[in-house]
């Protein structure tokens, strides 16, 4: 699969199916208040060419054009939310199937893993929420209005379609700039935002080594870049938006001018000005801005494309890389587990991260991977969890070869980590997830809690990776979830980090209980795992401590 820009688009579209009956709804939402306003005008022409022209008051046409304004704005705004529902779904469902790639994919940690998906997904619902909807509404807008502009006066209305065309290729232009610029925006943001909280978590270590000046000037240096690189979004955006009203102001403009001088007879002839009275001129000026009214939309919401395509082209080599032929027998049970020589750098970067870990693992028990921030705890777990492929050693399962243990890694192990993902649905899915229940399904007793505070219980909502939750509710559900669908090997990085002690309290025994069935290997830094670790590895800079 190409990840160029047809082929984004394409994917990109064929995630509206998932939500086409929502669109529908809302696309006929619109075209119902759109007649509203139709109507509306209609009735307001004929009140002000009744009072005007012939100085007949007639309050009961007023009344009337009111309710079917007020008409107008309730439809477009059920047709906004069931929109920005068909939005939720759609990006719900990318979220559910590209977090658990993003976990096991080589190039990321669990930090740059979170951070792709929140990233990702506020990209792409603007797409399916605005940009969408707004194509949609333009379309099915805009044409009904051209038949009733052009059953009225066929000149406006080839003003109207005129800009029509012209709009939205003024736009393609500018466009193709901008779906650049957005990249290297979503590439520096993604790459800046793990830099930066890496350096946060390595504070203490920057002070204490008298580095702080140099780390200073190396992070506003990436700062500055990612400013320019969101100010050259912003002049492209503006860019854009003044464009559209150029062209806006000269087709209302020209609309207008004709009119004021059919009225005035300075246009005479067979095809200007016949027929026209007072109130046909106004029920068209008043038709002709909101003619524009969604193209406006439309063209504000055509950065949320550039955005999406960018992001869709940084997701699809993710979901490329991640078809694997599966190895034969990773279904075997685990009779040992041992690491020898294992030394490990990333991609492009000469320093070792890990080197020369030697350790043999018990088939269940917890064991403890010890040091401070950056001496290699979480990639080691990365690669205990299949994750990450070992670069020198052996990782063996079963005495077999690096490849086979690795295969058979990724599909045993579960993986939680100190930013726990709750999915965009209900608590008891993200509880049990596709998992048949019964009405009263079994689930550890440390939810009860957490299920009292919900007025909805387990059909309350979550939404934005959970906001609904406390961090220590979001840990607590994660875990719960790992529980239910247990693997041979649980590996659980930083679980107890930024908890309050009420939370460590609940969670700490249930891993320890879930040690006594599982091997649960365990990175944190936390003294309250010395006491009730079976194993513990010390690490320092990558190094093995004996």
């Amino acid at each position: 699969m190409s990840s160029d820009p047809q082929t984004a688009t394409r994917w990109l579209n064929k995630k509206i199916a998932e939500a086409k009956n929502t669109y529908i709804l809302a696309s006929i939402l619109t075209v119902v208040s759109a007649g509203c306003f139709v109507v509306f005008a209609w009735y307001l022409s004929v009140f002000a060419a009744s009072w005007l022209n012939d100085g007949q008051l007639l309050p009961g046409l007023l009344l009337y054009s009111l309710l079917f304004l007020a008409g107008r704005y309730v439809f477009a705004h059920l047709a906004s939310l069931v929109n920005y529902q068909a939005g939720n779904i759609i990006v719900s469902k990318i979220k559910k199937s590209i977090y658990p790639i993003l976990l096991k994919n080589n190039q990321l940690d669990s930090t740059s893993a979170t951070l792709y998906v929140t990233k990702i997904s506020d990209d792409l619902k603007p797409y399916f929420a605005f940009f969408i909807p707004y194509a949609i509404a333009s379309l099915l807008v805009s044409l009904s209005l051209l038949a009733v502009i052009f059953f009225q006066e066929k000149w406006v209305g080839f003003v109207l379609l005129v800009s029509l065309f012209v709009i939205p290729m003024q736009m393609i232009v500018i466009g193709i700039g901008a779906e650049a610029l957005h990249k290297k925006h979503i590439d520096l943001f993604l790459k800046y935002s793990a830099v930066f909280y890496n350096r946060l978590q390595t504070i203490a270590e920057i002070v204490n080594l008298d580095n702080f000046k140099p780390q200073y000037r190396f992070l506003s240096e990436k700062s500055r870049a990612l400013n320019n690189a969101t100010t050259n979004v912003m002049r492209v955006a503006i860019l854009s938006s003044a464009v559209l009203e150029l062209f806006v102001t000269i087709s209302i403009a020209a609309v207008a001018i004709y009119l004021g001088m059919s009225l005035l007879g300075i246009m005479p002839g067979p095809n200007y000005g016949k027929g026209y009275d007072f109130g046909k001129a106004l029920f068209l000026l008043t038709l002709s801005p909101y003619f524009f009214f969604y193209l406006r939309k439309f063209v504000s919401a055509y950065h949320d494309r550039n955005r999406a395509l960018a992001s869709a082209k940084l997701l699809m080599p993710v979901l490329e890389g991640e078809t694997v032929v599966a190895s034969e027998g990773t279904d075997e049970a685990m009779r040992s587990f041992e690491i020898n020589g294992l030394s490990f750098a990333y991609p492009n970067s000469p320093l070792k991260v890990l080197s020369d870990i030697n350790l043999q693992l018990p088939l269940k028990g917890l064991v403890l991977v010890k040091g401070i921030s950056g001496s290699g705890k979480s990639t080691l777990l990365k690669i205990c969890s299949g994750s990450l492929f070992p670069g020198e050693g052996t990782v063996s399962l079963n005495g077999k070869d690096n490849a086979w243990s690795h295969q058979w890694l990724t599909e045993n192990t579960s993986y939680m980590n100190q930013f726990p993902f709750i999915f965009d649905g209900t608590l008891k899915y993200n509880v049990f997830l596709e998992k048949e229940t019964t009405a009263n399904p079994d689930y550890p007793d440390f939810l009860i809690k957490i299920l009292s505070k919900k007025e909805a219980g387990w059909q309350t909502e979550l939404s934005h990776n959970g906001k609904q939750l406390s961090g220590g509710e979001r840990q607590l559900v994660t875990l719960a979830r790992l529980m239910l669908h247990p693997k041979p090997v649980v590996i659980l990085d930083e679980p107890t980090a930024n908890l309050d002690e009420g939370t460590i309290g609940i969670i700490l025994p249930e891993i320890v209980k879930l040690s006594q069935e599982k091997l649960v290997i365990v990175a944190s830094h936390e003294k309250i795992f010395d006491t009730v670790a079976d194993k513990i590895l010390n690490l320092n800079w990558g190094e093995q401590m004996n």
